[in-house]
């Protein structure tokens, strides 16, 4: 509605275009401009006080690792999860989707530290996961999911914690979250894989498992997460 607020987070290095491209898809949407929340905002009072009270939050792509180190020891954090709390829809965009959970998948590798967009192997103490916005507590996030074949690296993430639900979403797709129930949206498919048992541990760290279950979820298709 007129009055209320929109807050666009770009998390590339060249935020400049980053929060233009977000700024005028929603101002065609909605004919409001945004708030543009960068680095230079995290203890900006009236910024803050935006952060929190906003009914649109956008976070762009870039790099997740780098948002949540800048905010570390700010309210940040906290004012977003205010405001999830007070009804705000809150989505983000590849890095602005993986940040999502409290777990974050950042798609380093620990042992290999060249960076590849898939991992060659399964191997245990591998993955790299750090501390996200905390909107879901059950779930790990990749993206791009299909178009890079990413499998690995989320297969590695249900082996080494089986309790959560690991979720890959592919390019121009969204995953629309009410409540505990996930709605697929857009052009192409999410993936989820949880459960996994009988986990065992081989040699040089390769890592297996049984009887995980395999989704592919078309768009319309609902599910449902822990919350």
């Amino acid at each position: 509605k007129k009055g209320d607020i929109m807050v666009a987070i770009p998390l590339s290095s060249t935020y400049d275009s980053a929060y233009h491209w977000i700024n005028d898809q929603l101002q065609q949407m909605t004919g409001q401009a945004c708030v543009r929340f960068d680095s230079s905002a995290i203890h900006d009072v009236a910024k803050l006080d935006s952060l929190r009270k906003a009914k649109i939050i956008f976070i762009g792509g870039g790099d997740q690792s780098r948002m949540m180190q800048l905010i570390e020891g700010s309210t940040v954090k906290k004012m977003i999860q205010e405001a999830y709390r007070n009804g705000a829809t809150i989505g983000g965009t590849s890095a602005g989707a993986a940040i999502m959970s409290e777990l974050m998948i950042t798609g380093n590798q620990l042992l290999d530290t060249a960076y590849q967009s898939t991992f060659p192997v399964l191997r245990s103490e591998n993955l790299e996961l750090k501390e996200g916005l905390g909107l879901l507590d059950s779930v790990i996030v990749d993206m791009h999911f299909i178009a890079r074949s990413r499998y690995n690296r989320l297969l590695s993430a249900v082996i080494e914690h089986p309790n959560y639900l690991c979720i890959g979403i592919d390019e121009t797709t969204a995953l629309i979250i009410h409540g505990d129930s996930a709605t697929v949206a857009g052009e192409s498919q999410v993936v989820t894989i949880a459960t996994p048992d009988r986990i065992k541990k081989g040699k040089d760290r390769l890592i297996g498992a049984s009887g995980l279950d395999v989704s592919i979820y078309l768009p319309g298709d609902k599910f449902r997460i822990k919350k």
